[in-house]
């Protein structure tokens, strides 16, 4: 940055010219990636795994955490779907984390008869609230309940917000996969979907994002070994891997004061040497359905990736040297590559509109001819492409669910959803700059009012084009000793 300063001082246009160039290059680099790890997400073979029952002998001990915040409106939906899980009781330890000035979302589980873990620890459902002193995120309340874990003798976790409707055979799922998968296999990450995602434009170009996310990208990185960013929910744990990477040893395994803590440890995952493989199973979330709450959101995500990549190269070396020089630089490419895009974004346009209107010879300059064919080619084959896997997945949900079809012309709005996101992202950097870094909550319960009984329940296909089948359970798998089986 001091060098650009430089130059716009000895010669302003020669360096405008390069900084043009060098953001063309990274324009390409960006597109080349995310193009070949789509392309190979679409070939991923998920994890084969064995058939699991709830009354399958020896399953191990299971947590669910379901941190909640100002959510007293939620309380009783969250626990119902806790109880539908097909998971026996007597392994299963759901902890509901509640900050303790959170007063009207404690007397919504004290009204539902739930008991207090400080106050009588028992049953399978428990209230855990979180001490003062803290950060009030996501992540500390979960450091908090990690040390309940482990002294019930848990030995898989899982995380569920406020709004999420696991399949209720999730956790079997994740035991059954994590019995046949390489000791090095430290997470599942299950599909994250939206129930509510014909409401508006926002909600389908929302829809249409984490179809592409979680059937293509995801996918992609899994099956090429790059670091996968988990997503905040439904990823299931080793909980000796979650203990290996802790920040301190035996301490903190989230960094409470980082905004996207997934993305964090995912990458310290997969610095240690550990795998991160995608669940054939789906939890239904709920969209946002405004563009406020999609402002709140993204700016929480962007500066959270922003604060994941300057984390991960405060020591470029060491942590190149433990990713791997490769998978590290596709991680930052990754990290804070896609909130530099937002930023670029507007930028260019701008640029362009201007141009297009004044002719302008300053602009003009700008783009030597190394520098204005692969713009052009990434103004209209870029965007194109985009628009091309956007309304052909589109028509793929349509034709296995017979009910997506309409929101094809939702993704026409698709530029004005991004140019929104790059002002949540200004913004988030202006935050991060003054060290605000606000938690930006994003509320629950805008599409709740229908009953839970008439959401329908999609067809799943399997990731890539096989269908990912179970195999018996060998005799005996089950019944080894846990330091054998698990």
């Amino acid at each position: 940055m001091g060098g650009v300063v430089v130059g716009l001082v000895v010669q302003p246009r020669v360096t405008l010219t390069v900084v043009v160039g060098l953001c063309m290059f990274f324009y390409v680099l960006t597109a080349l990636l995310k193009l070949g790890v789509t392309l190979a997400g679409r070939k991923y073979r998920p994890l084969r795994r064995i058939s699991v029952g709830p009354d399958t002998p020896n399953l191990p001990r299971y947590a669910v955490l379901l941190p909640v915040h100002k959510e007293a409106n939620m309380l009783g939906r969250l626990v119902s779907r806790v109880e539908g899980l097909d998971y026996p009781r007597s392994q299963l330890l759901a902890l509901l984390l509640i900050e303790q000035d959170d007063e009207e979302t404690l007397a919504a589980a004290r009204a539902l008869g739930l008991p207090f873990e400080d106050e009588t620890p028992r049953g399978h459902v428990r209230v855990v609230v979180i001490p003062p002193g803290g950060p009030k995120t996501k992540p500390n309340a979960m450091n908090v309940a990690m040390d309940i874990v482990v002294r019930e003798g848990c030995e898989f976790l899982t995380i569920y917000d406020a709004e999420d409707r696991p399949d209720p055979d999730q956790l079997l799922k994740s035991v059954g996969t994590f019995a046949l998968a390489p000791a090095e296999v430290a997470c599942l990450q299950a599909e994250l979907a939206f129930w509510n995602d014909d409401t508006n434009w926002v909600t389908a170009l929302y829809w249409i994002g984490y179809k592409i996310h979680f059937l293509r990208f995801l996918p992609g990185l899994a099956r090429l070994g790059l670091p996968v960013p988990l997503g905040g929910t439904s990823n299931h744990f080793r909980i000796s891997a979650l203990r290996d990477v802790a920040l301190i040893p035996g301490g903190e395994v989230w960094d409470p004061h980082n905004l996207t803590e997934d993305a964090d440890l995912g990458a310290r995952l997969s610095a240690a040497g550990y795998r991160i493989e995608l669940l054939n199973s789906v939890t239904m979330e709920e969209a946002p359905v405004s563009s406020r709450v999609v402002d709140k959101q993204q700016r929480r995500w962007k500066a959270g990736y922003l604060q994941t990549g300057l984390v991960h190269t405060r020591r470029p070396i060491a942590t190149a040297r433990r990713m791997g020089v490769g998978r590290w630089f596709c991680f930052n490419l990754l990290v804070i590559g896609t909130p530099t895009s937002f930023l670029l974004n507007p930028v260019f346009l701008a640029v362009t509109c201007v141009y297009l209107l004044t002719r302008a010879q300053l602009i003009h300059a700008l783009f030597p001819a190394a520098v204005y064919y692969p713009s052009v080619a990434l103004l209209v084959l870029g965007n194109f492409g985009l628009l091309y896997e956007l309304v052909l997945t589109c028509l793929e949900e349509a034709d296995r669910t017979r009910g997506r079809f309409g929101l094809v012309q939702y993704m026409l709005f698709a530029q004005l959803m991004w140019l929104w996101m790059s002002r949540s992202t200004y913004i988030a950097v202006f935050e991060l700059l003054i060290g605000k870094r606000g938690w930006h909550k994003t509320p629950h319960g805008h599409a709740e009012d229908d009953e839970e009984a008439d959401v329908p329940n999609v067809p799943h296909r399997a990731y890539g084009s096989t269908f990912v089948g179970e195999v018996p359970t060998p005799p005996g798998l089950l019944g080894l000793s846990e330091e054998r089986a698990w």
